[in-house]
């Protein structure tokens, strides 16, 4: 369940989610490996980059492996395909298509003998305006230093979730704490007059990059399991993490399942230095 009061609690809001779970045994000593998939299409310029590798057990030390020697193709709703290269062990990357919002994606997967599929679409984005840096002095359970606020008019029509990626010094935030995501339930058509980050302090002269991206549905849904499994501190005898969804399927019925996600978005972005 979520619970959001108004558009500056957002952010707390959507993370206060909750679900009835069942407590499943898992053996973390063996696992069958699966390929894992990190793939992502923007209406940026490319190029665009699919990862693969295979997942490893819980308590292997080792790195997971690289998937080589793949087909990996992208296709789009309109026709055109192409094949990507690998440029790296386990990299593949586009060197001609380009995103386009409205438009849906295919990626094809053929590795060790199994051929795998997802689809995505590119949906609209609504631009960032600006940033505001606000320095504060330490005080209880805050750090001295410069803090954020976003700004931008957000498009009418219900039904459209969002990530926030903030880069500080070109370099992006990725703890669970960084994660920003949120739907449009309690905000369409509104303007987003200051909308305090949760990321920071920051200090003066670091260069800010918040990027907008667009989620389809079922990314939403697959960005709140991630947060959940990473993010939740349910103490010491919480159930643990459960397996988070995943868009990349076997095209035969009984065939090797795989992890990961295949994702489209548009992007805008706004950048200030403090």
């Amino acid at each position: 369940m979520k619970s959001r009061n108004n558009v500056y609690l957002l952010l707390l809001s959507l993370f206060s989610l909750t679900a009835c779970t069942d407590v499943v045994d898992v053996d973390l000593e063996k696992s069958e490996p699966l390929l894992a998939v990190d793939g992502q299409i923007t209406d940026q310029p490319g190029p665009y980059t699919v990862r693969l590798s295979t997942t490893a057990s819980y308590f292997s030390n080792t790195t997971t492996p690289a998937v080589t020697n793949a087909t990996v193709v992208i296709r789009d709703s309109e026709g055109v395909s192409e094949t990507l290269k690998q440029t790296t062990p386990g990299v593949y990357v586009t060197s001609q298509l380009r995103g386009k919002v409205g438009h849906k994606y295919t990626l094809t997967v053929k590795a060790d003998g199994q051929e795998y599929t997802a689809e995505t679409e590119i949906r609209r984005v609504f631009p960032l305006d600006s940033i505001a840096a606000e320095f504060r002095k330490e005080s209880l359970g805050q750090e001295e230093g410069y803090y954020l606020k976003i700004y931008g008019q957000e498009i009418a029509g219900k039904g459209d979730s969002y990530r926030w990626k903030v880069y500080r010094n070109d370099s992006l935030l990725s703890k669970p704490a960084d994660l920003i995501f949120f739907d449009d339930l309690y905000i369409d058509g509104n303007y987003l007059n200051g909308i305090a980050l949760g990321n920071g302090p920051f200090k003066k002269g670091d260069k800010i990059r918040v990027e907008n991206l667009s989620l389809t549905d079922d990314a939403y849904q697959y960005i709140v399991e991630i947060f959940n499994n990473t993010a939740a501190t349910g103490g010491l005898f919480s159930n643990p993490p459960a397996n988070v969804r995943t868009n990349i399927r076997n095209v035969a019925p009984n065939g090797k399942k795989a992890v990961g996600w295949f994702n489209g978005s548009a992007v805008r972005r706004v950048e200030k230095t403090i």
